[in-house]
């Protein structure tokens, strides 16, 4: 799931100071192989650390080595890493990343669960990312029924940022400049074929194309009309917790008017523990209190729960927008509503949008008039609706019409199929023996049809 949360409990300072990027720490890169040889491991993992930082430049560094850029990539998330690593590896000319942040020195909030097929497909995954893997999910109806699914592709759940710090290291090693700790105050229309990007501190450059993977609510492009509030802002609330037993094979979703109105409630394995939260619709938002139902949703079902860390923020699961791409500007990531609008999962939308927008940057590059930019625009939206945003839209219809479907409906369901035998349990078959059973839920159902 792609979430735009901030951390409740805990903040993270940084720890270094400006002298870090003077002499003393070009001297200790410049001779680590010599200072391995006399230091413990210990020593040597903290300075391939600082090997490894020193890559990113940051604000305290000089901040950037061009005044005019062939692309800018904003946003250090999935969707413009893997923007960056397309283009990279396709590309010689001059790509500048900017963040806000250094995303991946913070615990990233996100319960992280992917499915195997689009993930593979949207990027190359290194095993190291992957926390553990998902063969079945538990569906647990609001009266305490429950149906197990296995699906024979499964799924993951990853480590976040440790894939978006490996991908930050493979574009820079491939040539991208990195530049983290800066926030764009603005994006200037297309004139004169460049953008013109301004940064809070005063600082400014140039860029042929800008990739806007900055999030939902940066506004960039809001007076061209090719930026938007999501219509469909949900709030979602979570923690990490130790203590609790569960398999690490499997997810467990719960359903329920009283558990998450509108949403649902996750229990995700995570190491040694879980991620568990909930999610409710935005209907709901000033009726219900998120955290209370969060705790207590732990208090009935994980009493033994110690919880390590609290999350909070918001999943934009809209879909209806406008254009996401005009000359010189393409959105992708949540910049451009991919997440999926019933399952809240956005990690694998994002690569695979990001990819898609790398693909359209490098074609408008080569764009010789006016036309062509407004072709390749198209070919891009038609491209991610061909491959995802065509199905999100017939799920946005579907999740709509399940708030109507009331608990007793999911309680007879799950009671009806907890007899199937598991490996009999697959997707047709549900549907078949909902059909004509339960009228509600599968007109809910009719946009998939």
């Amino acid at each position: 799931m792609a979430y735009l949360f901030f951390t409740i409990d805990m903040v993270f300072e940084a720890k270094w100071g400006t002298s870090v990027w003077g002499y003393e720490c070009t001297a200790i890169v410049k001779h680590y192989s010599l200072l391995i040889t006399h230091y413990s491991l210990l020593q040597h993992t903290y300075l391939y650390y600082l090997h490894s930082i020193y890559l990113f430049r940051t604000e305290t560094t000089v901040r950037f080595s061009k005044e005019l850029y062939d692309i800018v990539i904003i946003g250090a998330g999935p969707a413009g890493l893997n923007a960056g690593s397309y283009i990279s590896r396709n590309f010689n000319g001059s790509v500048l990343l900017v963040d806000k942040t250094i995303p991946w020195e913070h615990p990233i909030a996100c319960a992280e669960g992917v499915g195997r097929l689009g993930f593979e497909y949207s990027v190359e995954v290194k095993k190291s990312w992957i926390r553990q893997e998902i063969w079945s999910a538990c569906f647990h109806a609001p009266g305490g029924g429950m149906i197990t699914y296995r699906d024979k592709n499964g799924g993951f759940i990853i480590n976040r940022a440790s894939m978006q710090s490996d991908l930050a290291e493979q574009i820079c090693a491939d040539g991208v400049e990195c530049v983290f700790n800066c926030r764009v105050k603005g994006v200037s229309l297309f004139e004169t074929g460049v953008r013109r990007l301004t940064f809070e501190d005063g600082s400014s450059v140039s860029a042929r194309v800008v990739i806007d993977a900055s999030g939902p609510v940066c506004g960039i492009g809001k007076g061209e009309k090719i930026a938007w509030k999501p219509l469909d802002l949900e709030p979602a609330y979570f923690v990490w917790v130790e203590g609790i037993e569960t398999s690490p094979d499997q997810i467990h979703i719960y359903a329920g008017q009283k558990i998450a109105p509108g949403g649902y409630a996750w229990v995700f394995p995570r190491d040694n523990g879980a991620n568990i939260g909930v999610v409710i619709g935005k209907r709901y938002v000033g009726q219900c209190n998120i955290r209370h139902l969060l705790d207590n949703f732990i208090d009935n079902n994980f009493k033994s729960a110690k919880i390590v860390q609290r999350f909070a923020g918001a999943i934009p699961c809209s879909t209806k927008h406008g254009p996401v791409a005009s000359a010189g500007l393409i959105k992708t990531g949540d910049a451009a509503s991919t997440i999926n609008p019933i399952s809240r999962a956005g990690i694998s939308e994002a690569l695979l949008s990001g990819r898609l927008a790398g693909v359209a940057a490098l074609e408008m590059l080569g764009a010789g008039c006016e036309k062509r930019i407004k072709s390749i625009c198209k070919n891009y939206e038609s491209a991610w609706n061909q491959k995802r945003g065509n199905r999100h839209i017939k799920l946005s219809k579907v999740k709509n019409s399940l708030l109507s479907v009331p608990d007793e409906d999911y309680n007879k369901g799950a009671a009806l199929l907890s007899s199937t035998p598991l490996e009999e349990l697959t997707m047709s078959r549900i549907f078949a023996v909902s059909l004509g059973r339960f009228p509600r839920l599968v007109w809910a159902m009719r946009h998939l049809m």
